[in-house]
């Protein structure tokens, strides 16, 4: 029998649901390091509070929901019959009235997600937006560095990164106005999340993110073009990735989009591996078909 019990504190979630995700620390990195982080600022991510869900079996923890601005439903990995833990999922939503714009997770759980989730709504479809891989490391290879070093993004830095953090939104094909990327990128430099990699000045960038007990992501690898095919975005993440695990953490993680062999080789080379494969589904109304 399933068993969907909603949360009103991350450190709640966490005290529940914490030691079964971390059971799989780098494929459930993404729901882990958004509790960690709402544990730590219930409106980190807007001023409306989360939702906050876990599933249980027979009093025993077999997954989660989440659902952050801007309302995307993130999911884990689910520990039974897949169908049986989604169905009461997706009907413990629509009693709340939650409006779903899409959703992200594990590929066969997203999928079965997206699939009851469209059932028997005659004016929605889904659509697969981006399709993942999970990779992690916890050792990099001895690999040539690109000319320059890997230092922190500095506070004067903070509109040509913005710039930057826009357009690495735009090429990964989840666009951001400008006022969001300035936003975030004041945080991340303000939390010495963002770095550089220097050649007589900014040539490339990488960020850090959702710590968790034991790992990190790694995110937002972005080089402009007139600065690519020079491997500073492969000697950013090989650098940034040696010192988060010499600083503190077991291992090290990252997504990447599975259109672009580019990104999944040079990841390859420095030496992560893939841990899982994942889905992100936006769910399309009658209207803005009409749009397309």
């Amino acid at each position: 029998m399933i068993k969907i019990i909603s949360h009103d504190q991350a450190s709640e979630f966490i005290s529940l649901s914490g030691p079964y995700l971390e059971q799989k620390e780098s494929e459930n990195n993404l729901p882990l390091g958004l509790a960690y982080r709402l544990a730590e600022d219930p409106y980190y991510y807007g001023p409306e509070l989360p939702l906050l869900l876990s599933i249980l079996e027979q009093g025993k923890v077999v997954g989660v929901a989440m659902m952050t601005p801007p309302k995307r439903i993130t999911l884990s990995r689910i520990d039974t019959e897949i169908q049986a833990a989604i169905v009461p999922l997706v009907r413990h939503l629509r009693d709340i009235d939650t409006r779903i714009p899409r959703v992200a997770g594990p590929a066969v759980e997203a999928q079965a997600f997206s699939n009851c989730w469209v059932e028997g709504m005659l004016d929605v479809s889904a659509r697969i937006s981006m399709r993942m891989r999970i990779f992690e490391t916890r050792s990099v290879a001895n690999l040539p560095l690109s000319p320059g070093k890997l230092r922190l993004a500095r506070p004067e830095e903070h509109p040509l990164m913005a710039r930057w953090i826009a357009d690495y939104s735009e090429t990964v094909g989840k666009p951001i106005s400008f006022d969001i990327a300035k936003s975030w990128t004041e945080a991340l430099i303000q939390n010495q999340q963002l770095h550089i990699w220097d050649t007589e000045g900014p040539v490339s960038i990488a960020a850090v993110d959702r710590p968790t007990r034991n790992g990190i992501a790694i995110h937002s690898v972005y080089t402009p073009p007139e600065h690519r095919n020079k491997g500073y975005a492969t000697s950013s993440v090989l650098l940034l990735t040696q010192k988060m695990l010499t600083d503190r953490y077991s291992f090290c993680c990252l997504y990447t989009d599975l259109s672009n062999p580019t990104s999944n080789s040079i990841y390859a080379k420095i030496g992560y591996v893939p841990v899982g494969d994942a889905l992100i589904f936006d769910f399309i109304s009658s209207d803005e078909h009409k749009g397309d």
